[in-house]
């Protein structure tokens, strides 16, 4: 369903002996949905050294599968361009599921009709991948801003 039994991404990053980069005011918990290992690796390596608890799955259905089993995130990272359901069609079965998270859909490049489906499906917005610091530390801040 998740993270391969890859250590990257299972919240730790691998650094458990180092300091986050970053401390927050409030616990921040991501849910990062996306196929390419490569991402999910470096998001979660990303995210994690910025002291942010980070989970990964592959796909839209494992998602599902997680947040039926009751995991709660402050965001979550949902690719836009997946094989068994679109970043729309996540969002929707989140909403449907009565998720209150932010969502904010990753990619590269999206369509007109495509971010206008997210949004109307309950997303709240997009954010460039790669995932890199210079593109999620605000969103970050923001989130911590909001939780307290």
């Amino acid at each position: 369903m998740s993270n391969n039994g890859n250590p990257a991404e299972n919240g730790n990053g691998g650094n458990l002996d180092r300091p986050a980069l970053r401390n927050w005011r409030n616990k921040l918990t991501i849910l990062l949905i996306d196929e390419s290992e490569n991402h999910r690796i470096m998001g979660t390596a990303y995210l994690t050294a910025y002291g942010v608890e980070t989970t990964s799955v592959t796909d839209g259905r494992a998602a599902l599968e997680l947040i039926f089993s009751g995991a709660r995130f402050s965001l979550i990272l949902i690719d836009m361009h997946m094989r068994y359901m679109s970043g729309a069609q996540c969002v929707s079965h989140l909403r449907t599921m009565g998720v209150r998270s932010l969502m904010l859909g990753m990619t590269t490049f999206c369509r007109e009709r495509e971010e206008r489906a997210f949004l109307e499906a309950g997303g709240n917005g997009f954010i460039p991948k790669p995932l890199s610091p210079d593109n999620f530390l605000q969103v970050l801040e923001a989130l911590d801003n909001n939780q307290g």
